[in-house]
């Protein structure tokens, strides 16, 4: 495995604006994207947009991403990073 890059992401719902920290990583056959907030470690989503992992045990407010409507959102936003 080797680390790509890591870049923010900004998602807007309503009035407030969320940071989310991307980790781009190459597995060799596979490129992969980490979603992290305030240092938590949420999500894993393949480069075509796919959910590989979700962290159900992460705190309540960190698992806003997962709510639909945010998740598109952010799945918009892959390919500006790569």
């Amino acid at each position: 495995m080797e680390d790509l890059k890591s870049e923010s992401i900004k998602i807007k719902l309503g009035d407030t604006e969320t940071v989310y920290q991307v980790k781009e990583k190459d597995h060799g056959d596979l490129v992969v994207y980490d979603v992290l907030k305030n240092g938590y470690y949420l999500l894993t989503i393949a480069k075509d947009g796919s959910i590989l992992f979700m962290n159900f045990n992460a705190p309540e407010p960190e698992k806003e991403i997962f709510k639909l409507s945010l998740l598109n959102q952010f799945i918009q936003k892959l390919p500006d990073i790569a």
